[in-house]
């Protein structure tokens, strides 16, 4: 089975190896691990982002999230 990294990113960073059938599989692994971070650290830092590449470090896809509250003028006086 192929080796996938995750390197995620949210002020510190780690890596994570997986194994997955297809860099499908390891995108939808990544999405989950990041959904699963936001969800215990809400509200999460500014900018989550994981990284997935394959064995050889090669770039796969990039995963993130932005958490951002707009305020209505009228609220800010």
């Amino acid at each position: 089975m192929p080796s996938y990294n995750l390197h995620i990113m949210d002020g510190k960073e780690a890596r994570v190896a997986i194994d997955a059938e297809s860099s499908h599989q390891a995108i939808d692994t990544g999405i989950n691990a990041l959904a699963q971070f936001v969800f215990r650290n809400f509200p999460p830092p500014e900018n989550v982002s994981i990284a997935i590449t394959d064995e050889h470090d090669a770039p796969v896809a990039k995963v993130s999230f932005a958490f951002n509250i707009e305020y209505a003028d009228r609220i800010l006086s």
